[in-house]
Order: C-alpha cells, then sequence, then structure tokens
C-alpha cells in the first residue's frame, strides 16, 4: 500500500488496499487502536458472528475473512456496545442510523475503512453518532447532550484504515501523525 501526501489532503492508492482480513487479525487490531481488552472485541464479535453480521469459521477452523464491510460494522459494534449481551442488535442499530445528508453511519466507516473518506472523530452516544467524514461534520440519528459516550479519534481511524489496507502497525502510525497534522492537533 502507498500513501501520498497532496496539499492538505491524504489518499490510500485504492489498488493496493486489502479487500479482506482474517477476523482474529481484525480483533487484534481494534483491541490495540481502540485500547480494549482483545477478549472483549473478540466476544463482541462471536455475537455478531452469531447474529449471521459476520461468517463463521468453516468446518476446517480456518479463521474467516471478513471484507470491509463487516469490519466497519464490527467497529461499530465495538464503539455503540454498552454490554456484550446486545451488542449486535446494537451495532445493527446504529449502523443503520442516517444522517440529514441522507449518510447511513455504516456507508461513512466503510468508507473511512476503504480509505474512499478522511476520517475524522466519532463520538458515539445514546442515540447517535457525532463525527467528522470526509471534513465535513455531520450528526448520525438522535445523540443524547449527556450521559455514555465513547469515541474514536481521526487519527485513531486513519491508522485503523491504514492497517486494514495493508500497512505495518508503524507505517499506520505515520498516517496517524499524518491526520493530526491535517485536523491541526499538533
Amino acid at each position: 500500500m502507498q500513501l501520498a501526501v497532496t496539499g492538505e489532503l491524504f489518499f490510500f492508492n485504492l489498488e493496493k488496499m486489502e479487500s479482506a482480513m482474517r477476523l482474529s487479525q481484525a480483533v487484534q487490531l481494534l483491541a490495540r487502536r481502540l485500547r480494549l481488552r482483545a477478549s472483549r472485541v473478540s466476544i463482541i464479535a462471536n455475537r455478531l458472528q452469531h447474529a449471521g453480521r459476520l461468517p463463521l469459521a468453516d468446518a476446517k477452523r480456518t479463521p474467516p475473512e471478513i471484507s470491509a464491510e463487516e469490519f466497519a460494522l464490527l467497529l461499530i459494534a465495538v464503539l455503540a456496545e454498552t454490554g456484550i449481551g446486545n451488542a449486535a442488535e446494537r451495532a445493527v442499530e446504529y449502523a443503520d442510523v442516517s444522517s440529514r445528508e441522507g449518510f447511513r453511519l455504516h456507508d461513512a466507516v466503510a468508507a473511512i475503512i476503504r480509505g474512499e473518506a478522511q476520517p475524522g472523530d466519532l463520538i458515539v452516544r445514546e442515540g447517535g453518532v457525532t463525527g467528522t467524514v470526509g471534513g465535513l461534520h455531520t450528526t448520525f440519528g438522535n445523540p443524547a447532550a449527556d450521559g455514555f459516550a465513547r469515541f474514536a479519534t481521526g487519527p485513531t481511524l486513519a491508522a485503523i484504515a491504514a492497517e486494514w489496507g495493508g500497512m505495518s502497525p508503524a507505517q499506520a502510525d505515520a498516517v496517524a501523525a499524518i491526520n493530526r497534522i491535517h485536523n491541526g492537533n499538533l
């Protein structure tokens, strides 16, 4: 994967983007980047598998591969969960919330993962999400003004997308640094 920096934006070489990743690698990636226990992310992934939203291992016990869209759903699930028991339901609920502009949260997060949209901060609250995607601030659903909140910063999302795309963790750290500079967070 190559990263190009031009003017104020960076973009990925989409011809070299990875289109799938083993679920076990995705779990480790999210746990490391979001600073969560891998076991918790794994349980959330398992809930999504048993809800039919992520693939199960085949008969040979080969870990399943997931697409960018499935990875985006797992990321939403991890950010939106308020308890393991309802993680799959909340993931589906939050993935389907729309912005006033008509964009679904799932589509926006998948575009970030595929390197098609500039990542910004996402703040997940009860009822919805506020964030910046592609340089535009938007609200998905109707997020509460206070209470539960979980967030992923633009640099964190940029690093996640870079690793999804095949970069090493060190290269993804550089992408995160570029994102911080781009967003004025020196």
